[in-house]
């Protein structure tokens, strides 16, 4: 590395310090995905689980406001009892819910009596909601690890590039896919109906739930939108212009 040119030297420190910062968010998405694996299965072995009567002691929406708007949370707290003892707890599905925060509290009011499942092993682990499956952290954790790769790779690529170094496979696995995107593009805007198929397409894949991917399919679907839009909009004016020129 000493006897490479100065630039060579400085965007090669770049790349390196980049793909490092991408490789922690990676190696975070997989921890997160391995997390959410294990909540997945406490949530299928709580069906076993004893239980207790209980009662709900606090049921609220919370707001939280930032630059982004509000966003409203669910504030459930109940008690049970086992064995003589009093215990509380706030978790109604294992691993995190994805229900609205007022159809929690409008379901779980206070005073609400309710069965309370609860570790055998701890009983301090409870749960309202046994057995449901939440992928919530998978969710996450896999838009973080492929986003993370996804990056990791374009940005490579593009300080290689600027760099002037040789193509490496990775730099291959960027580039052909773009240029296949590109092309795809391009040939939809000369063809609107088959960039509507697109469009369509992802929209349906965006709903579909795949581990994360579907927000992939989300972004794809929008970006081929956008384009579906401008050459809609391209297409629009030329059919002015032949009006005009007509007449």
């Amino acid at each position: 590395m000493k006897n490479l040119p100065t630039s060579q030297r400085k965007h090669r420190s770049e790349r390196h310090a980049l793909l490092m910062i991408w490789s922690i968010v990676g190696l975070g998405g997989m921890a997160l995905f391995g997390y959410g694996h294990l909540k997945l299965q406490e949530s299928r072995a709580s069906v076993d689980w004893p239980t207790a009567n209980g009662r709900i002691i606090t049921s609220q929406v919370e707001s939280h406001e930032d630059e982004d708007g509000t966003t409203y949370s669910a504030d459930i707290v109940y008690v049970y009892n086992v064995e003589g003892t009093e215990h509380s707890s706030n978790v109604v599905v294992i691993g995190g819910h994805e229900y609205s925060a007022h159809s929690v509290v409008r379901r779980y009011p206070v005073d609400k009596v309710v069965s309370v499942s609860y570790a055998p092993d701890d009983v301090a682990n409870a749960v309202l909601e046994p057995g449901v499956e939440s992928y919530f952290f998978q969710k996450w954790g896999i838009s973080a690890a492929t986003g993370s790769l996804f990056f990791a790779l374009i940005f490579n690529t593009l300080l290689r590039v600027a760099a002037g170094e040789e193509r490496s496979l990775p730099d291959k696995l960027v580039i052909y896919p773009v240029k296949g995107l590109w092309l795809s593009l391009g040939f939809g805007a000369r063809h609107p109906f088959i960039l509507a198929v697109l469009v369509t397409a992802g929209i349906y894949l965006s709903t579909l739930d795949l581990w994360g991917l579907e927000y992939l399919f989300a972004t794809a679907a929008a970006v081929y939108l956008l384009v579906l839009i401008f050459a809609l909009y391209f297409k629009f004016l030329g059919w002015l212009t032949s009006l005009t020129e007509t007449s």
